[in-house]
């Protein structure tokens, strides 16, 4: 015997329905699964650590990838060029050998110091109170983009780091390529009345290498890339540059400076004779910084004349 037509028209319309519940739970079960399935997959973001750097090189970097530091260093006299991103964060004298007072690292309670081997007292009594010390300082060009990458990684941050890493290697290797003569270089550092030459080890001593420049130093080593050489050294290897870099406090630096520019030992060399004794007041050739390129740039323009 057949249903009634409105029997059989509400049990199709309650069939209906009930499948349409039946779809719907199934879809917010998909949702709710895949949800789950992000949260287990995707990292979660992490914050920079608290972090003080002792260093331009490490500050710059920092500033570069967006970290604001707690503190930055700053030496006795100050000289260091830092991103104009960091006029506002505070200043903490260094001093050798302790580098940083140890009181005032303790009020700021870091997680990390970025300094370098420099200030290895003072790294050690930071250790010993707890605070994680990490010595990063390039002493190549080629060391640069190596320490970006470190730096990137203690901070959470290693995509931005190997994007800048990458940049630095690409614009070194574009000004290394615009030198157009090699000539002999005399790097020195002036303090007071004694100089002491900037060896290949040297971080200085290397950018004018990648420069172009043949230092009359090569072959000479040393662990701290500087060593005292005599006036007839120097008379013998006859540079066709002279780069001097004056060392001192603040005061002392210009009268340094007149001193290095007349010193009569290099009188007869051919970069004395045809007016290539040059003084350099920029610590670039002193410590790193996060664009080498543009200091081996300025090497070739302003002293090498080779670009």
């Amino acid at each position: 015997m057949r249903r009634p037509r409105s029997v059989r028209r509400a049990h199709c319309g309650s069939r209906r329905a009930y499948r349409g519940q039946i779809h719907s739970a199934r879809v917010r079960i998909a949702v709710l699964l895949a949800a789950l399935a992000c949260l287990m997959v995707a990292p979660t973001a992490q914050a920079a650590p608290r972090v003080v750097a002792l260093t331009p090189f490490t500050a710059n970097t920092l500033a570069i990838f967006g970290v604001t530091p707690l503190a930055i260093g700053e030496t006795v006299g100050g000289g260091e060029h830092f991103s104009r991103r960091l006029a506002e964060v505070k200043r903490l004298p260094l001093a050798h050998p302790n580098g940083p007072n140890m009181e005032q690292v303790a009020v700021l309670d870091p997680q990390l110091v970025l300094s370098a081997p420099v200030w290895k007292k003072g790294n050690d009594q930071m250790r010993q109170l707890g605070t994680r010390v990490v010595e990063i300082d390039p002493r190549t060009v080629a060391d640069v983009p190596k320490a970006t990458r470190w730096i990137g990684a203690l901070v959470g941050l290693p995509a931005k780091a190997r994007e800048l890493a990458e940049k630095q290697r690409a614009h070194v290797r574009a000004a290394v390529a615009r030198a157009r003569s090699r000539p002999r270089v005399l790097l020195v550092l002036g303090v007071g009345r004694a100089s002491f030459a900037f060896l290949p080890n040297s971080w200085g001593g290397d950018v004018v290498e990648q420069a172009g420049g043949r230092l009359i130093t090569a072959g000479l080593r040393a662990s701290g890339g500087y060593a005292r050489i005599s006036d007839e050294y120097v008379i013998a290897r006859d540079p066709d540059v002279i780069i001097a870099v004056p060392h001192g406090n603040a005061d002392e630096i210009p009268r340094l400076t007149r001193y290095l520019r007349s010193n009569p030992a290099w009188s007869t060399t051919k970069a004395a004779r045809t007016g290539c004794v040059y003084v350099s007041n920029d610590n670039a050739l002193l410590q790193p910084w996060t664009s080498p390129a543009q200091t081996i740039a300025d090497v070739q323009t302003k002293f090498l004349k080779n670009r």
